[in-house]
């Protein structure tokens, strides 16, 4: 996307940072990553299998992700 007509920044869905937070649970406490995963689960319009298919991507989110699923839904 650009901002200004001349650089660019990224842009990303709201699974992207919920994927890091799972991604990154040892350093900000997995309270917080599942606790944003609930939330996440509560939105309408939220897409587990879209998520799951995005963890692919991040191997250190995909198995704590597919567990926690697994408990909240």
């Amino acid at each position: 996307m650009a901002v200004d007509g001349r650089k660019e920044i990224g842009m990303f869905s709201a699974e992207r940072p919920l994927l890091d937070a799972i991604r990154l649970r040892h350093r900000e406490g997995s309270d917080i990553a599942f606790g944003a995963l609930r939330n996440w689960l509560g939105l309408p319009g939220h897409s587990p299998a879209r998520l799951i298919g995005m963890a692919q991507q991040f191997p250190q989110a995909q198995a704590p992700l597919r567990r926690a699923l697994e408990v909240l839904q």
